[in-house]
């Protein structure tokens, strides 16, 4: 990702660099996409969400049916299963449907199946580049395999590639990951080197891990949800609280209810889950008082651009009283440690 100016490097060079062996690992936790979308520039609106993160101008519109095919390589049609019926999980939660046709010339994601490159996507609308040859994937599944059963980490890997592809961006970069991480540089970078394949050097750990997304580049961010599917597992040694992230296999509450409220069932359609609602979507996240009427009011007039404009104006007002407490906390903290001035004595 390009146009980030934030880093963790001040941060991770108080930290001892520790080594975190990978052969204590799974062969799987090896595996991390890139990101394949650069942030459009020129944006000034700094908007703030609670959990995943999205970039507007890349969503697709709301109900829409997004053609897929299978490029060189194909893959078996097992490998094309697993993904079809992975899919259809996103489709519970986001207003959006999958057609997957025999035409990938026409389609507009495209996938493939080749090794050694990884598993990556293009972020939301990122695909309609006319940049990408309509030969090209615009997804690929590296570590998705010909058997018959579809195992946790693929599941997640489909999953998570298809979060790129209805728009959202990589959790472990949001803007507010300090809040709850400070990575340590070197160990991270070191990592990656020893890990991927082929090696990533320095400069493209810090885009695809330890930079953050500044505010510029992205109109959905807040606080970390370390159950998101868009979240890297991260091995305690790679930040300094010491806190271990395993891989994320299924969507989380927050991805879902995220999901609903981005691309919305409005009145007249419905999920195929029942308990799918504008109403569970917003106890989930726990939006209240008058957002809460707004949305459900927009909602109510089927106008879904309203409810993304509301929940977008929610949660500009989270980031706002989070920052402002934080200030205060700060101020308070470098206030105690303040030496008191010792009382003059008076004679």
């Amino acid at each position: 990702m390009s146009g980030n100016s934030d880093t963790v490097g001040s941060v991770a060079a108080q930290a001892p660099a520790a080594v975190v062996e990978e052969n204590d690992l799974p062969e799987f936790f090896n595996g991390f996409c890139a990101d394949q979308t650069r942030a459009p520039t020129g944006e000034t609106r700094i908007d703030g969400m609670k959990a995943i993160l999205t970039r507007a101008a890349l969503m697709w519109e709301n109900g829409r049916t997004l053609t897929v095919g299978f490029v060189e390589v194909p893959g078996t049609a097992r490998q094309q299963q697993k993904v079809k019926d992975t899919v259809k999980e996103w489709e519970q939660y986001a207003n959006l449907r999958f057609q997957f046709i025999d035409n990938p010339a026409v389609a507009t994601i495209r996938i493939s199946f080749r090794k050694n490159v990884g598993s990556w996507s293009y972020i939301g609308k990122g695909c309609l580049s006319a940049t990408i040859p309509k030969t090209s994937p615009t997804m690929n599944f590296g570590w998705v395999e010909d058997t018959a059963f579809t195992a946790p980490q693929e599941n997640g890997t489909i999953l998570h590639e298809f979060g790129h592809a209805i728009g959202y961006l990589h959790e472990h970069q949001s803007p507010r990951r300090g809040e709850k991480l400070q990575l340590k540089e070197q160990v991270v970078i070191d990592y990656y080197a020893r890990t991927q394949n082929p090696p990533w050097n320095a400069e493209k750990t810090r885009q695809n891990v330890l930079n953050v997304y500044n505010t510029s580049e992205v109109t959905n961010f807040s606080a970390c949800d370390f159950t998101s599917i868009m979240m890297y597992f991260m091995p305690a040694e790679f930040n300094v609280q010491g806190i271990a992230i395993k891989p994320n296999n299924v969507l989380s509450p927050l991805d879902k209810a995220f999901a609903f409220l981005n691309y919305p069932f409005t009145p007249g359609t419905a999920s195929v889950d029942p308990s799918v609602t504008v109403v569970s979507a917003l106890n989930t996240i726990g939006i209240t008082g008058a957002v809460r009427a707004s949305i459900a009011t927009e909602w109510a007039e089927g106008d879904w651009q309203g409810v993304r404009a509301e929940f977008t104006r929610w949660s500009v007002n989270q980031k706002a009283l989070n920052d402002k407490a934080a200030a205060s906390a700060e101020r308070e903290e470098i206030a105690a440690a303040v030496p008191t001035a010792s009382p003059i004595a008076v004679n």
